[in-house]
């Protein structure tokens, strides 16, 4: 019942819709601050960006559509055809689509379902597809996703990575691609943390793509003996999606604020990476199952961020390496807004939109 009522929220406000539109597409809803952070940082963007634009977050269809052998947007739930009727009737030539960032370029999501469906239907409007990991496995899968990119002629994609960058142009040689960080970055810099800082923070994900056994991260919190730790995740459990959506900022900043009361971050999580350098909190990056933690580290320049982001490639190096951080007194634990001067403030001069 709430997934139908949910829908007739969407539809009513796309029909009640007026002047340009920004359309945001599969927006995050879950209860990773992660994925919440980057949703966040997505509607902030286009505040910036499109003042005087109506914004419609849409939603999602990937999850209601299924593969066919010559075509993609084959439905099996009404509600999703009806709301993609209605965009139809409201949408204009010069309406922005833009993307959730995520993890979505990957077979078992159905977030890039929904970005080749507003491809192919919408074709004369610009689109844009904010950060994405890339990391299809499927040649089935591969080979259909590359046919509707190539289809499409007004898309642009951000790579948030250089293995996901080089995916892509195997995958997507007619797209328009950059390479951009997560768009979480944006709020490196833009707060400034003088409290009193304590012990290490382990930010560890329970999930599929974990590298390390829980048993290994708690043997490695051990041999710190005595000192203050702690162990987190940027998924929270216990909680509903509704709940997170509606305290969305005050649970991000409040994350934030406590990974800011620790000297070191221990973390296979990429957003606890990032949200280590927005409190400014030197962090020490360990494997997570794919590329995107040893691959994301390398977007942070020396020359302006020092050692606060550093990766380890075992556990014993994650130590070592923790132990150092521990014992300096001479960090400043100021981080520079570097992403959001180099890249964000810049995004829509550089992707023409």
């Amino acid at each position: 019942m709430n997934r139908i009522l949910s829908y007739w929220k969407v539809i009513f406000r796309i029909l009640f819709s007026h002047g340009h539109k920004v359309l945001l597409i599969h927006e995050a809803k879950n209860p990773n601050l992660g994925d919440q952070a980057q949703r966040m940082c997505t509607l902030q963007w286009i505040r910036d960006n499109y003042p005087n634009s109506t914004l419609l977050e849409i939603g999602d269809f990937g999850s209601t559509l299924s593969f066919d052998v010559n075509k993609w947007t084959v439905f099996t739930d009404m509600a999703c055809l009806m709301k993609l009727a209605v965009l139809k009737i409201k949408i204009r030539p010069n309406d922005l689509l833009l993307g959730h960032s995520g993890y979505f370029m990957v077979d078992h999501h159905s977030g890039y379902k929904a970005f080749l469906l507003m491809m192919r239907h919408f074709p004369k409007n610009k689109m844009i597809i904010l950060p994405q990991t890339v990391n299809f496995y499927t040649p089935y899968v591969k080979l259909k996703v590359s046919q509707g990119f190539a289809a499409a002629r007004n898309v642009t994609l951000l790579c948030r990575d250089k293995v996901s960058y080089a995916k892509a142009q195997e995958m997507y040689p007619t797209t328009k691609l950059l390479l951009f960080p997560d768009i979480v970055t944006s709020l490196i810099g833009t707060r400034k943390y003088n409290g009193n800082r304590e012990g290490v923070l382990f930010c560890m994900r329970d999930d599929v793509e974990m590298f390390y056994h829980p048993e290994q991260i708690d043997a490695l919190m051990k041999r710190f003996g005595e000192i203050r730790i702690e162990k987190i995740d940027t998924t929270l459990h216990g909680v509903s999606a509704e709940y997170v959506n509606c305290n969305r900022d005050k649970l991000i900043w409040e994350a934030i604020d406590k990974f800011a009361t620790y000297k070191v971050v221990i973390t296979d999580r990429y957003h606890g990476t990032i949200f280590s350098a927005i409190a400014s909190t030197p962090v020490i990056v360990i494997n997570s199952a794919d590329h995107k933690l040893s691959s994301g580290v390398n977007w942070f320049p020396k020359e302006e961020f020092g050692d606060y982001i550093q990766f380890a490639e075992d556990l014993d190096e994650a130590y070592n390496k923790a132990i150092v951080m521990l014992n300096r007194f001479d960090l400043e634990y100021s981080n520079p807004p570097y992403f959001k001067i180099n890249y964000w403030d810049k995004l829509k001069f550089i992707a023409n939109l």
